[in-house]
């Protein structure tokens, strides 16, 4: 019996080892005309509100598009037009102002999760399709931020929309 269990346990340390040491590969995933590369540690989720989600061990995505058709003149309204519109709809959690780095449009907020008592941090990336507005966000735990912004820029860059899109 103890031959048994010092196998089991061998096992099982060999598995959780081998688990932890599985490469990190880039993934894409894709949603109604929008194509993201994130990692495959990312799994799909369903949010309600959200055109898509997708989540990991300490990062969540949350993707809206914004038809043109939800308001009148949407479609000559400029990335920075909306972007300050989005802005604006969420000055309750009292946003920077609009950046323009790295060849993105974006603002970054925290909130408080009452329920968890945690600060999460996001950042939102705005986009222009040909029928629609984009809005993108990353979010972490607030004391992750820091080490994962630049992460966020480098998916945020590899967002892409179909050409009907």
């Amino acid at each position: 019996m103890k031959k048994i269990v010092s196998f089991l346990l061998t096992a099982l340390l060999l598995f959780s080892f081998v688990a932890c040491n599985i490469p990190v590969t880039a993934k894409d995933f894709s949603s109604d005309g929008m194509t993201i590369t994130l990692t495959s540690e990312f799994k799909e989720a369903n949010i309600e509100g959200y055109t898509a989600c997708y989540d990991s061990k300490n990062v969540a995505v949350f993707v809206l598009k914004e038809s043109f058709s939800l308001f009148e003149g949407a479609e000559d309204m400029s990335i920075d037009e909306y972007a300050e519109l989005v802005r604006k709809a969420n000055s309750s959690k009292s946003p920077s102002e609009i950046s323009k780095g790295n060849d993105l449009v974006s603002f970054e907020y925290d909130f408080l999760n009452e329920q968890e008592n945690q600060v999460y941090s996001y950042i939102s990336y705005m986009y222009k399709g040909n029928d629609a507005f984009w809005l993108v966000q990353f979010a972490c735990k607030e004391e992750a931020y820091g080490t994962l912004i630049q992460s966020f820029i480098d998916w945020a860059k590899t967002v892409k929309f179909d050409s009907a899109n």
